[in-house]
């Protein structure tokens, strides 16, 4: 999609969630185990996630990475990022701790800078998942351009968001790292990006990404599914350079997270894994696979349907948007029959990766509404390009209802979003 228009749109959604968390998303004190509640002036609170300041004081001082049960030592990407950041930006520091100051105590002088960072780059990574997803949308999507726009600011009207947006974590890589796994499968099957040279770059990219959060690692498996995909449908031929790819790939995505681990353990002797050791997670399958492989299956599948439960609670929007635009795009021309058919063009791939992601956070063992959210995104952008497709063939009058009610619909979830109470963590 071409012109800048979206983006500020998307821009003015981000805007005016982030003024409605800072005056409507306050912690009760019976709640302050989950979260912290910093105090602003007036009637401006944030509400701040207990990891935030191992965050900000390893930006500060990115040498405490290396210190022994620091729960930030198997996700340093973020840290490091911010820690550069500061670095390359502090001629700015001074000129704009007057207005950190302002705010009042509710950090120390220090931990204003690298949080603002931290805060910065949770917007960049909204911006960048939004066009990641306007990326589906070939070629330019013309008068559905509120339509689409809206449906890509419920990348903003999310639980994960309003938690997690005005605290330094990396919960924010659930919205980019399943847009990027949906957009890599979808390029590598129908837009021959294996045979391309930046298929490298992406997967050095998703390499730097593992360091930061996990999931990125699942960038591979999305791109080994399209390229099965690819070779059972042309029947092509599975050779030597395919193979030596796939391999560089594979690579280019791990061994930046292995050298981090190798660098931690030659310097101190060990690797703390807070996941592994306090909340076993992945671990937890050993010794129920040794007692009963049955009962670990069982676990795996009781795992992945409450993980389905939590994400189709949270997606509740999205058949809510097919159903409004196939009402509204009936005519003589299009009739019911032709609007579920078009229903057969909900990209496969979403629905993939959707599963991709529950699948992972099942093994994984965290079971919880915010672990399950990463199967969202991909279904978003999936919605999106069906009601695209439907709207584009209607009239222009229903076309123009179908948006409205795509609009009306998402600033509800918008609204509730902010209003209602919590999650806080």
């Amino acid at each position: 999609m071409k012109g800048t228009f979206p983006y500020l749109l998307f821009g003015a959604f981000c805007l005016f969630f982030t003024l409605g968390l800072l005056l409507f998303h306050h912690i009760p004190a019976s709640l302050f185990d989950q979260a912290m509640d910093l105090k602003l002036f007036g009637p401006f609170h944030i509400v701040e996630n207990y990891d935030s300041p191992w965050f900000i004081n390893d930006a500060n001082h990115p040498i405490e990475l290396l210190e022994p049960r620091n729960i930030i030592q198997t996700r340093p990407g973020l840290v490091y990022l911010v820690a550069g950041l500061q670095k390359l930006l502090s001629p700015l520091r001074d000129h704009l701790m007057p207005f950190f100051l302002s705010l009042g105590n509710a950090k120390h002088k220090d931990d204003f800078f690298p949080y603002a960072l931290f805060v910065l780059v949770n917007y960049l990574l909204l911006l960048l998942s939004f066009s990641i997803y306007l990326r589906c949308f070939q070629p330019d999507i013309g008068s559905n351009v509120l339509g689409v726009t809206f449906l890509g600011g419920l990348l903003v009207f999310n639980d994960v968001t309003k938690a997690f947006l005005l605290t330094p974590h990396t919960q924010l890589f659930n919205l980019l790292v399943p847009l990027l796994c949906f957009y890599a499968l979808r390029e590598v099957k129908d837009c021959h990006l294996f045979d391309r040279g930046r298929l490298f770059v992406l997967a050095f990219l998703a390499g730097l990404g593992v360091t930061a959060y996990g999931t990125f690692v699942l960038f591979l498996p999305s791109v080994v599914i399209g390229l099965v995909w690819t070779v059972v449908r042309d029947k092509a031929r599975i050779d030597l350079r395919m193979a030596g790819r796939l391999a560089l790939v594979v690579a280019l995505t791990v061994l930046p997270y292995l050298a981090w681990v190798f660098y931690v353990r030659s310097v101190t002797g060990s690797f703390y894994s807070v996941e592994m050791t306090s909340q076993h997670q992945f671990v937890w399958i050993l010794p129920v696979l040794r007692s009963n492989p049955l009962a670990l299956i069982w676990k795996l599948v009781v795992n992945f349907w409450i993980l389905f439960g939590y994400a189709a609670s949270q997606a509740i929007v999205l058949p809510l948007v097919l159903v409004a635009a196939i009402l509204l795009t009936l005519d003589r021309e299009h009739g019911l029959v032709d609007r579920l058919k078009r229903l057969r063009r909900f990209p496969l791939e979403a629905l993939v990766v959707s599963g991709l992601f529950l699948l992972f956070f099942a093994i994984n063992g965290e079971v919880a509404p915010r672990t399950s959210f990463p199967a969202v995104p991909a279904l978003i952008a999936g919605t999106a390009v069906v009601a695209n497709d439907m709207l584009t063939g209607a009239a222009p009058r229903r076309r123009m209802l179908g948006n409205g009610c795509i609009i009306l619909l998402v600033l509800t979830q918008g609204l509730i979003t902010v209003f209602k109470f919590g999650p806080f963590n």
